[in-house]
């Protein structure tokens, strides 16, 4: 339930553009919110939805279940292919045991592991934002719990 901006068309047939732009939905509690004092639930909303978006693919990558486990696997593989064919060409000898050493030790690996770790650090970050408007939400609920009952039980005057 996307609240502003592009949303997927539920019709994803070709020659579809896979977009359409969506007015940013108004809550009829916003009057209330503000009053309240409480951050809009649309745009906590919003800002989730985007933070989501920017987070899935991270997820996909990392989280169990992953994909990150095989790329990097695949690359070793490559780089000991590449390797291993450079030592065929200069008729050297070279163990399986030596060429996995070598290919872990491969610049181009180094580089590969790096940015994945700089990927995760930006999907822990991505994660923590999320939670925190979690936690601004159930918190919103909460206070506007709280209010409803302090109205309903302050006793009318006049």
């Amino acid at each position: 339930m996307d609240r502003g901006g592009a949303v997927p068309d539920p019709r994803n047939s070709p020659g579809r553009s896979q977009t359409r732009a969506v007015p940013p939905l108004v809550s009829p509690m916003s009057d209330h919110e503000s009053r309240m004092g409480l951050v809009p639930v649309e745009s906590l909303l919003a800002e989730r939805d985007e933070l989501v978006r920017q987070v899935a693919p991270l997820r996909a990558r990392y989280a169990t279940w992953g994909t990150w486990e095989h790329e990097r696997k695949i690359e070793l593989a490559k780089i000991a292919t590449l390797l291993r064919q450079a030592a065929t060409d200069a008729r050297a000898k070279v163990s399986a045991a030596q060429v996995d050493d070598m290919a872990h030790a491969d610049l181009r690996y180094i580089q590969f592991v790096a940015d994945a770790t700089i990927e995760r650090a930006a999907w822990i970050n991505l994660e923590a934002r999320i939670e925190g408007i979690d936690f601004t939400l159930q918190r919103g609920q909460a206070v506007a719990r709280f209010l409803a009952s302090e109205t309903y039980l302050t006793p009318r005057t006049g």
